[in-house]
């Protein structure tokens, strides 16, 4: 069997990008549709970013598929679904479930300009875009892996997109906010920076145990996880919590 299709970036790591969302990949989960698969990977042609599949349920190289996505049929043909979403997102840095159906996204206010901007990885960092099934949705078990769910606005009577459409929603407030952006997210290195100085302050203001610290570590990081930070803001963050 061929090596996963996970499109890793090309580029050096630090250059400089003409494509502002090539560190960013789009997972679709049980997909149902031929045809929106077939359009989803033509928009990641058209965005210039990765495409991960997990448990399709529909012919990747049939004729509807292929027809949608030209002319980006070998991503079709190429790919690898995974076995689980956890497999799909274990080395990518975020990723955020996009959802309109489940709880903490529908109370959430939706994904604009200014919120994408916020999600949009520093390098080398890398983002990944969840997408569930059109007619179901994304399972609260797969959502609950991701620590960001976000839902796309629909002022309309319907409150939901077709899935391709959501992509191309998704992906063009990503790409639109990437213009002269100077605030993308925080990388791996500064929120471990956040998370070091928040225990800091926890042991040395209630005298934790090391053994404490470690059992409450994961929880530290998934909030860290879940806040909307650029690196300024860890900064300032650090400060006041040190």
């Amino acid at each position: 069997m061929p090596p996963r299709h996970r499109n890793p970036p090309t580029a050096a790591a630090h250059a400089p990008s003409l494509r502002p969302l090539d560190r960013v990949v789009v997972v679709l989960v049980d997909t149902d549709g031929a045809e929106n698969l077939g359009s989803v990977a033509r928009l990641c042609g058209n965005f210039g970013c990765a495409l991960r599949l997990v448990r399709p349920n529909c012919q990747l190289d049939g004729r509807d598929a292929l027809k949608m996505a030209h002319p980006c049929e070998s991503t079709l043909q190429t790919i690898q679904p995974f076995a689980n979403l956890r497999e799909a997102i274990d080395d990518l840095d975020l990723a955020v479930a996009t959802s309109g159906k489940l709880r903490q996204a529908t109370a959430a206010e939706p994904l604009d300009l200014q919120r994408a901007q916020l999600l949009m990885p520093a390098a080398p960092s890398r983002l990944g875009l969840v997408f569930g099934n059109e007619r179901t949705g994304l399972s609260a078990e797969d959502a609950a892996l991701c620590p960001r769910v976000v839902r796309l606005p629909t002022p309309g009577t319907v409150d939901s997109l077709n899935l391709a459409s959501a992509v191309a929603v998704t992906l063009t407030l990503l790409c639109e906010s990437s213009r002269g952006v100077v605030a993308a997210r925080a990388d791996a290195g500064a929120r471990e920076t956040l998370v070091a100085a928040m225990l800091e302050r926890v042991r040395v203001r209630d005298g934790l145990s090391e053994l404490r610290l470690t059992r409450l570590r994961p929880r530290v990081v998934e909030l860290v996880d879940k806040m909307d930070l650029n690196a300024a803001d860890v900064v300032v963050l650090s400060w006041l919590v040190g």
